[in-house]
């Protein structure tokens, strides 16, 4: 079979799909990745073969202002309210606007078989039903259908291909651990997947080296903070200050993980039980961890659990970060906190005393020691490769 694997021109989101991109070409079949930007450098990166979908036509513009108008706070306060459905309707959808032809003419010029996409990338599965072939929807955290708002973007666009109506994916992956709640339901006008598949987190963060000293164990807790690529996930590094604080007033070492983000309100000169690093690959870093602070990622909440870590939460408001958050929280991993409260007056207490509380309580960490163990069980990407073959066999 013929795999076209795509996602918007961002690294995050093509990450989760490395794992089953990988499992496919180790069971003999082919493998392309659409897209472009730091997605196509993290496709390449991850030996995978990779064409330029959308870069011409600067298609990760549009991101780049969502994730401006999230750091002004004028994307509502949950995924799933009608401000934020809006907001990021026209900016997935847009982007995919501008990748769209792009995708119909590889998937017709290379004879793909089956695309695969997150469920953000709606663009995908239109160019799905333009090419005539089979669609898999991979989950990358709590189950969401294709984004309905982006598709209603896109509706113009498909009906210049002659798609006058869209259905979903044939095929959906579902990666989250079945103990863990999701707490956005997102409502689809498109039905439902016909199959649906568990199947093991992968927890691809990227190749790198990891450093010798993250090999041994600290002789104080050692806590990571990662709240992504994108500096107004941090607010432009205030956060971390917060941070900072509360591990030095705790005695724990800190990994800062600071990728390649501008953090103006970060301190040049960090106190000596800081360890900044610009990027280390997460899931192995973490076995040496006592705790994580993130924003509620969806792959760094996954391969946080994994780890059997336990986390504190620091979610943008109006992303699906936020119900992530909800989801470590409800499972009794650790507690989130507002992240308009951190930087002002109360913002040290508050992170000192959620990080207290995961290093020093025992039920976070058998929380999420359980959960991890989970995951563990759950199917493979090797065996969900062959389940997708035979699903999709039956259908040609």
């Amino acid at each position: 079979m013929r795999y076209l694997f795509t996602s918007m021109p961002v690294s995050s989101h093509l990450m989760p799909l490395v794992p089953l991109a990988h499992a496919a070409l180790a069971a003999g079949h082919e493998v392309l990745v659409a897209t472009g930007g730091p997605a196509a450098r993290t496709a390449v990166a991850a030996g995978l073969v990779t064409v330029d979908a959308g870069e011409s036509r600067r298609a990760r513009q549009p991101y780049d202002e969502l994730l401006e108008t999230l750091a002004r706070a004028e994307a509502g306060s949950a995924p799933d309210d009608a401000t934020s459905l809006a907001v990021h309707g026209r900016a997935f959808g847009e982007v995919g606007a501008r990748m769209l032809d792009d995708l119909v003419d590889i998937a017709r010029t290379w004879r793909a078989d089956v695309v695969v996409y997150p469920g953000i990338h709606s663009a995908a599965l239109v160019a799905a039903r333009a090419a005539g072939i089979a669609a898999v929807l991979h989950g990358y955290g709590t189950p969401l259908p294709t984004f309905g708002p982006a598709l209603e973007y896109l509706a113009p666009h498909a009906a210049e291909l002659g798609v006058d109506k869209v259905t979903e994916a044939e095929i959906e992956i579902d990666v989250l651990p079945p103990s863990l709640s999701n707490f956005t339901e997102v409502p689809s006008a498109i039905g439902s997947p016909g199959q649906v598949l568990p199947m093991r987190y992968g927890c691809y963060n990227n190749g790198g080296t990891v450093p010798r000293w993250a090999l041994r164990p600290s002789e104080v807790p050692r806590v990571t903070a990662t709240c992504g690529t994108a500096a107004p996930m941090t607010r432009e590094g205030a956060l971390y200050q917060d941070i900072v604080l509360a591990t030095e007033e705790l005695g724990a070492e800190l990994v800062l993980l600071t990728a390649d983000a501008d953090l103006p309100k970060l301190p040049a000169k960090l106190p000596p039980h800081v360890r900044p690093e610009r990027w280390v690959p997460l899931r192995q870093l973490l076995d040496g961890c006592a705790a994580i602070v993130h924003h509620g990622g969806s792959g760094t909440v996954l391969s946080s659990f994994a780890a059997g870590v336990p986390q504190v939460s620091l979610p943008m408001p109006g992303t699906v970060n936020v119900s992530n958050a909800q989801t470590v929280t409800a499972r009794g991993a650790g507690p989130t906190l507002d992240i308009d409260a951190p930087g002002t007056g109360d913002g040290p207490a508050a992170m000192t005393a959620a990080l207290a509380q995961v290093l020093r309580e025992p039920g976070p960490r058998r929380a999420a020691r359980e959960v991890a163990e989970e995951m563990a069980g759950m199917p493979s990407a090797a065996s969900v490769v062959g389940r997708i073959g035979q699903l999709l066999g039956a259908r040609r």
